[in-house]
C-alpha cells in the first residue's frame, strides 16, 4: 500500500519543504485517512531501500510508521478499557447489593467476568504485538505459519498443558464451582480464591494455599451449592439421655427463634434424636439446613447454646471409665 500511494502525492511536510504552503484545508486534506479510517491519519511513504532513499524520505517514513503504531496502540487501549467496562458490568449484573452475603449468582458473575478480562488481555496482547511487527515491515504470514506448526509440536509435546486448559474451560461451562465456593478436590478443601483456565486456588482452614491444575481435577464436591447443612453432635452418658434430648431440643428451638439468625436459617433447627448408641454413652444428633456460606457461623453459635443448656441442667459430658491395667 505504501508502495503505490506514494508516487501519487506527497505528504503534507515534503510539500513545505518545496515551498507549497500548508493551509488549513489543505492539511485537512491531507490528514485524512487514507488506508485505515479511524485508525492510520496520515498517508502511507514507501520504505526507503538506499541510502539516497533515506535522506530523501527517512524521516517521512519514521513518521508514517510511528503515527501507525501510535494508532495501534491507541485502539488497543481503547480496546482493553472496553473490556475492563464489559467485565464491570458482569459483576454489577450479579451483585444483589447486599455486602453480607454471597449468592451463587453473584460468584458465577465474579468468576465469569475475570475469565472474560485475562482471556481478553492475552487476545490484546497477541494481536497487538502482531499489528506492530506488521507496521514495521515484518512480514507476519510465515510468523503465523511456524506458529501454528510450534503450537501443534507443543501440544503432543504437552498434552497435561493441553488437559489442563480443557478441563478448566468446561468446568467453568458447567459452573461446578465459583470464586468464594468451599469445595473439596481430592484430599483438598478450602474456599475457591482464584480460578485461572489451569489452575485452582484453594485457601483452607490452616490459611494453606493449594494450587491445583485442573486436569487433575476427576471430582469436586461443593460444600456451598445452594445450601448447607449443619450436624452437631453431642455425647452423654445413658442416664442422662432424656434430660440432655429436653436440654438440647430447646437450645435448638432457641436459635431458630433468634431473628439475628432469620436470613441464615433455610430450616429451623431440631433434633433428630439419638444417632448412636455404645460404651455407656449415647450421641444426639442436631440439624439445620443453613445458607452454606454462613454455616460455620450457624454451628457455632449451635454449639454454644447446647453448651449452656447441658450446664444449666446439670448434665456433665460423657466420660469413658478408666479401664484397670493388669
Amino acid at each position: 500500500m505504501r508502495g503505490r500511494l506514494a508516487p501519487l502525492v506527497r505528504p503534507p511536510w515534503s510539500i513545505a519543504r518545496h515551498g507549497i504552503p500548508l493551509t488549513v484545508p489543505r492539511r485537512v486534506v491531507y490528514l485524512a485517512p487514507m488506508r485505515y479510517p479511524g485508525l492510520t491519519l496520515l498517508q502511507s511513504v514507501t520504505r526507503p531501500h538506499s541510502m539516497r532513499d533515506w535522506k530523501l524520505r527517512g524521516f517521512d517514513y519514521l513518521i508514517d510508521v510511528a503515527v501507525d503504531i501510535a494508532g495501534v496502540i491507541v485502539g488497543a487501549l481503547v480496546l482493553w478499557l472496553l473490556i475492563r467496562l464489559i467485565a464491570q458490568r458482569i459483576e454489577k449484573w450479579g451483585d444483589d447489593g447486599r455486602s453480607d452475603m454471597h449468592t451463587a449468582r453473584e460468584q458465577r458473575a465474579k468468576t465469569a467476568a475475570k475469565l472474560f478480562r485475562n482471556m481478553g488481555r492475552a487476545v490484546l496482547v497477541v494481536v497487538t504485538v502482531l499489528l506492530v511487527l506488521g507496521q514495521l515491515g515484518f512480514n507476519i504470514a510465515p510468523l503465523l505459519a511456524s506458529a501454528g506448526v510450534v503450537g501443534l509440536a507443543v501440544s503432543f509435546g504437552s498434552q497435561s498443558l493441553v488437559r489442563d486448559f480443557v478441563t478448566g474451560f468446561f468446568l467453568q461451562l458447567e459452573h461446578q464451582f465459583a470464586l468464594g465456593d468451599v469445595v473439596r478436590i481430592g484430599a483438598f478443601e478450602g474456599t475457591v480464591e482464584n480460578i485461572t483456565l489451569r489452575l485452582v486456588y484453594l485457601r483452607d482452614a490452616t490459611g494453606a494455599l493449594h494450587i491445583i491444575p485442573n486436569g487433575q481435577i476427576t471430582q469436586v464436591t461443593n460444600l456451598t451449592r445452594a445450601w448447607g447443612r449443619v450436624a452437631v453432635d453431642v455425647e452423654v452418658a445413658w442416664r442422662d439421655a432424656d434430660r440432655a434430648e429436653r436440654a438440647v431440643t430447646q437450645a435448638a428451638a432457641g436459635l431458630g427463634s433468634d431473628p439475628s439468625w432469620a436470613d441464615a436459617l433455610l430450616d429451623p433447627p431440631r433434633v433428630t434424636g439419638i444417632e448412636k448408641i455404645g460404651g455407656g454413652a449415647v450421641t444426639l444428633r442436631t440439624i439445620a439446613r443453613v445458607d452454606p456460606y454462613r454455616r460455620d457461623d450457624v454451628a457455632r453459635d449451635l454449639r454454644v447454646r447446647i453448651k449452656r443448656a447441658l450446664d444449666e441442667a446439670g448434665i456433665a459430658p460423657f466420660v469413658p471409665p478408666m479401664l484397670p491395667i493388669a
